[in-house]
């Protein structure tokens, strides 16, 4: 069963969340009208993240709670990342959604400094397209998701990011980083990138760019016409 993918690289602003649960709805609702089964929006897309304030955790039930409901009204999964608390810690997680707004999939990132809690697993949710995976940025490099990946053996990998260059936008020496990773994890692979610099980019198996935007323009990728 072929599927449509809107990859929404959404703009975030640190510590808005009122900002920032308007901009997903109204990217949400422009996104809807190419009918897509799935949308993808950044890593913790809701409050953005600054080094070291993880207030934005605080708001963890509120956010799923919020987004369950859009993905259950539309029938829609959606992926998003966000900061889940955890004890005396703090996880940069990504969670799937599925078309009755339950969460079916979630990853905590590999790749991440002191002070945050870090992942140790890749775990894959089974949808009606195939087995899915998702994980988060600077994860994309990490060895040890390179052997969970080959391990679980997902159809599609999905990549949250929040990537911002000291150069400003992503250069090729950038694209051919994810390219050479996403051919050693053998999957098509969806990334997409907060705003700014925004981007998004789907991947073969094979490492090969099959379709980008730059900036805030939504990437809609359509199984069924490959």
């Amino acid at each position: 069963m072929k599927m449509r993918i809107a990859l929404v690289p959404m703009h975030v602003r640190v510590g808005n969340f009122e900002y920032n649960w308007k901009e997903l709805n109204r990217r949400f609702i422009e996104a809807l009208s190419y009918n897509p089964d799935i949308l993808v929006f950044p890593e913790y897309c809701l409050t953005g993240f600054r080094e070291w304030d993880f207030s934005g955790a605080s708001l963890y039930g509120e956010i799923v709670e919020r987004v369950s409901k859009l993905a259950r009204e539309n029938s829609v999964y959606v992926i998003f990342g966000l900061l889940e608390p955890y004890k005396s810690c703090v996880y940069n997680s990504a969670l799937l959604l599925d078309r009755n707004g339950e969460v079916i999939l979630k990853h905590r990132k590999f790749q991440e400094p002191m002070k945050f809690c870090t992942g140790n697993t890749v775990k894959t949710a089974r949808t009606e397209f195939g087995k899915v995976a998702i994980i988060i940025c600077g994860d994309l490099y990490n060895k040890r998701i390179l052997k969970w990946v080959k391990r679980k053996r997902p159809d599609y990998i999905f990549v949250p990011m929040e990537y911002s260059p000291d150069y400003g936008e992503l250069n090729e020496d950038d694209f051919k980083a994810m390219s050479e990773r996403v051919k050693l994890l053998n999957a098509r692979t969806f990334i997409v990138n907060s705003y700014p610099p925004g981007g998004a980019w789907v991947f073969d198996g094979n490492g090969d760019l099959l379709a980008m935007t730059r900036g805030q323009k939504t990437l809609i990728w359509d199984e069924a016409n490959v």
